[in-house]
């Protein structure tokens, strides 16, 4: 970790704090666009309402279905949108306490040690994991792109901004995972290489890798705890992850 790195992706000095103004920010864009949408969905709703009143009055009972149908169609996305901007305003008015408690919860961990984790990030000895690259990197659903290993500590930054201790950890290993895309005429099966930590306590992360950037990964955590379990360094075929994890946990 250096001051420049520090400076540019956590400006408030914390990791959390980082990840509250992040997520106020990434909020704040999708409730103004679900404003826009929701008040053309209140029109559109309005308008379908008084239309199905005319025709009620006109007596038309086959067009009156339709009027109805209409209706109900734009109640169910006024709701959607509402329940959307529910949830954005809550983001929004988060703050660095709320994610260090979410953290503590999903980690099994006490909040001093997420807190003590926070100070340990922004030190000159924390390595910056940078396990993706290109395409993956920009479709990475991680808050700060970047991973974090401090003195004690192995972070992700993943949605569940799990942390995890070095010394707890009971494997880390490769694993293929697939989805699917649609190149028009049919759908093609992608498959992604991802890094899964265990920990002892029962709480796992994962992350997508390069073979390299997960090979290096593997050896600086063996430098540390020489106990954790690789694999091999071998990667887990899709599906066969679940079994790993209990024959690991239960050992």
């Amino acid at each position: 970790m250096n001051e420049g790195y520090a400076q540019k992706h956590f400006p408030t000095g914390s990791v959390f704090g980082n990840v509250a103004k992040t997520l106020k920010r990434n909020s704040f864009v999708l409730l103004i666009a679900a404003g826009f949408m929701l008040t053309g969905c209140l029109a559109g709703l309005v308008w379908s309402i008084r239309r199905t009143l005319e025709v009620a009055a006109e007596g038309d009972k086959d067009v009156l279905g339709i009027g109805i149908g209409f209706c109900v169609f734009w109640v169910v996305l006024v709701l959607l949108l509402g329940v959307s901007s529910y949830f954005g305003i809550r983001n929004m008015t988060k703050k660095r306490e709320d994610y260090i408690r979410a953290s503590a919860k999903y980690s099994k961990l006490p909040e001093s040690e997420i807190e003590d984790f926070d100070r340990q990030a922004l030190a000159s000895d924390t390595y910056i994991l940078k396990l993706t690259a290109g395409l993956d990197r920009i479709l990475s659903n991680a808050t700060n792109k970047d991973g974090l290993l401090t003195r004690d500590y192995i972070y992700l930054a993943g949605p569940a901004q799990a942390v995890i201790r070095v010394k707890d950890l009971k494997a880390c290993c490769f694993n293929d995972y697939t989805y699917y895309v649609n190149t028009g005429k049919r759908s093609k099966k992608i498959h992604c290489l991802a890094v899964t930590l265990i920990s002892s306590n029962g709480v796992t992360d994962t992350s997508d890798t390069t073979e390299k950037a997960g090979r290096a990964l593997m050896a600086l955590l063996k430098e540390r705890n020489e106990t954790i379990d690789t694999n091999d360094g071998m990667v887990l075929p899709e599906g066969a992850l679940s079994a790993y994890m209990k024959k690991i946990l239960a050992s």
